[in-house]
Parts: structure tokens; C-alpha cells; sequence
């Protein structure tokens, strides 16, 4: 069974392989031939699948998932997007004025993701910043 590099496997591929597992035997020999129209709604499937996920996790769950910037350029699921979230709660949150930041990035942050939705020119220029920051923090992490 492949692995999403997002780490997302569906529940419709978890509940095919533990019901047939003849399918199981039949892919890995054979590799999974299927229609453009069933990739079409397989893809489609696992997108709404994991649309209802994320609105699971957003409000069943007590993390707290707000990285706007991060999610509007790399995915709410991404590495990128997981790193930030990782140096907010262990860094940023541990400190006084990180605290504040991360306060006032709640505050300016869905504005600027209102805006680089609006205008490209604005992520253009946001994205090589937010890559930086990415970079700085997963080397020092």
C-alpha cells in the first residue's frame, strides 16, 4: 500500500485492504490499473475525505491548528506547515514575547491570507519569506 507523502491514507483504502485481500495480492502484482474517471473519483473521494478530517480535527480536537499563512501556501497537512506549528508550541509559546507574536499573528495573519488570495503579487512576495522561516527552524529544530 502506497503512503501519501502527506502521511493521509483513507479510510476507504484501510477498510479495502481488510475486507479483500485478494485486491491486496492482485495490486501488488499486478499494480493498480484504473480509468481516468475512477482516478478522477478516487482523488476526489480523498479530498473530501480529508476536508472532513481537518474539519474533525478542527473542532474535536484541542491542538490548536492556526498557522494561516503556513496553511494557505504549503497545505493545513504539510511538513512545512507542521514545522511551524512544532517551533510555535515548543518555542514561541514558552516565551513572553513569543507569546505576544504569535498573538498579534492571529490577529494580522487572516488578513494577509485574504490578500495574497486577492492579489498573487503578495504571496509572491510573502512565500520566499515564509520559505526562509521554514528553513531557519527545521535547521535549528
Amino acid at each position: 500500500m502506497k503512503k501519501k507523502a502527506n502521511g493521509f491514507i483513507s479510510a476507504t483504502k484501510i477498510a479495502q485492504r481488510s475486507y479483500c485481500e485478494k485486491q491486496l495480492v492482485l495490486d501488488q502484482q499486478y499494480g493498480r490499473n484504473e480509468t481516468d474517471v475512477q482516478r478522477q473519483r478516487r482523488e476526489r473521494g480523498e479530498e473530501e475525505h480529508l476536508r472532513h478530517h481537518l474539519e474533525a480535527q478542527r473542532y474535536g480536537s484541542k491542538r490548536d491548528n492556526r498557522c494561516f499563512i503556513a496553511t494557505e501556501l504549503y497545505g493545513p497537512l504539510s511538513e512545512e506547515t507542521d514545522q511551524l506549528r512544532q517551533f510555535r508550541d515548543t518555542f514561541l509559546m514558552s516565551r513572553l514575547w513569543g507569546r505576544i507574536f504569535t498573538r498579534a499573528y492571529y490577529e494580522l495573519s487572516p488578513s494577509i491570507v485574504r490578500l495574497m488570495k486577492k492579489y498573487p503579487i503578495v504571496r509572491s512576495f510573502i512565500k520566499p519569506f515564509i520559505n526562509w522561516v521554514v528553513r531557519t527552524v527545521s535547521r535549528n529544530g
